[in-house]
């Protein structure tokens, strides 16, 4: 015999995390932009503004993945090994140097 189970039970919420931003997955896809330099506590504050609102999106990207099933992992081609690698520039000079001699 077995227990009934509620609608509620056999709900499926699908993650708020459609894609992973292609600046994250491959460094050698982002634009060679080049920055303006301004001087002053403007562009100081300018810059670090920009810096902390870009902290906050890898956080928050992180905490998704993060809340993300092995198997939705897998369907997006990922693992939990795979995080360091994502959100760590030093971890894929690797993918630059294949990307320049490309």
């Amino acid at each position: 015999m077995s227990a009934p189970l509620t609608k509620s039970q056999m709900a499926f919420e699908l993650p708020k995390l459609s894609y992973i931003d292609t600046s994250w997955e491959e460094p050698a896809v982002q634009s060679a932009a080049t920055p303006v330099r301004e001087h002053g506590i403007a562009s100081w504050v300018a810059a670090r503004i920009g810096a902390f609102r870009a902290w906050r999106a890898q956080v928050r990207a992180m905490a998704e993945l993060a809340n993300m099933t092995d198997r939705e992992l897998f369907d997006v081609g990922l693992n939990r090994g795979d995080f360091g690698r994502i959100f760590n520039d030093r971890l894929n000079r690797d993918l630059l140097s294949r990307g320049r001699q490309l």
